[in-house]
């Protein structure tokens, strides 16, 4: 028996990263999984990958900047399997062009703020307010978000990015605090740098390099680690956590910020 045995799970963002490796760990562990991406392709390519280990998945091409979308979501997660355990917001919005707008405060952007906010916040919001009533039909229930160390300290840059995930935060223990009486629990996933496809991307050895130079770990994090702690927190082993934010990010924010130097100088 699976950790996650007959449970069913939504999982945003399921197409690439934290997301793929999430609905694979899931379905391993004996969960139903709908795998639910703007990228259709993407979504259809990880379910192949679930069927290929004998699990169970959906793939579903969902924009959930749309709120309609997010309830056809639910809607067809019940209608398919009847019932509705996990809803896992983990899609955000990483668009390099809105990316780069976010990086000067003096360029600040209206629309990449609004947009971020909807992808990254609202999103999850109203797919929790979509999924809720079957699981409090239930009396039981997870919901998970991906946070960001951006939402914890200030930044430099990304600043309507940061802004939204320190929101996530807050809803993150909003619901834990109005639901956690009728048994839905809500908690969130704090990463490091994960060397999701995108990180690859835009990351050069040198911004690598110093990433690591301030994780207190031997290593970058992998996606594989994300879904490691999604896995615990949506699984009945998990039953007594609720409204909190796990650190899943190689020691980045145990320290104070001389530690690098620090390092570096007793070396």
């Amino acid at each position: 028996m699976g950790r996650l045995q007959d449970k069913v799970a939504i999982i945003t963002g399921a197409g690439s990263g934290i997301g793929r490796a999430s609905a694979l760990r899931f379905a391993r562990e004996g969960a139903r999984v709908v795998v639910a991406d703007l990228n259709g392709e993407g979504a259809a390519a990880v379910v192949a990958e679930i069927e290929q280990e004998g699990g169970v998945g959906l793939a579903l091409t969902i924009d959930v900047a749309v709120e309609s979308q997010l309830k056809t979501m639910v809607d067809t997660a019940i209608d398919t399997y009847g019932e509705l355990h996990i809803l896992f917001n983990n899609a955000c919005n990483t668009d390099p062009v809105m990316s780069k707008k976010d990086s000067d405060f003096f360029t600040f952007d209206a629309e990449v703020f609004h947009h971020r906010m909807q992808t990254n916040v609202l999103a999850g919001v109203l797919a929790a307010r979509f999924a809720m009533p079957h699981m409090l039909e239930r009396g039981s229930g997870c919901i998970l978000f991906t946070s960001s160390s951006s939402s914890l300290k200030g930044e430099v840059a990304q600043f309507s990015y940061g802004a939204t995930k320190a929101a996530v935060n807050w809803y993150v223990q909003t619901l834990a605090a109005t639901f956690g009486k009728q048994g839905i629990r809500c908690n969130g996933i704090v990463p490091g740098v994960i060397r999701t496809a995108g990180m690859e991307m835009w990351a050069t050895d040198a911004m690598k390099d110093a990433f690591l130079d301030m994780h207190q770990s031997p290593r970058l994090g992998l996606p594989e680690d994300i879904a490691a702690m999604a896995t615990f927190l949506a699984s009945d082993e998990a039953a007594f956590t609720n409204g909190a934010l796990y650190y899943v990010d190689g020691g980045i924010n145990c320290t104070t910020p001389m530690v690098p130097a620090v390092r570096k100088f007793l070396q």
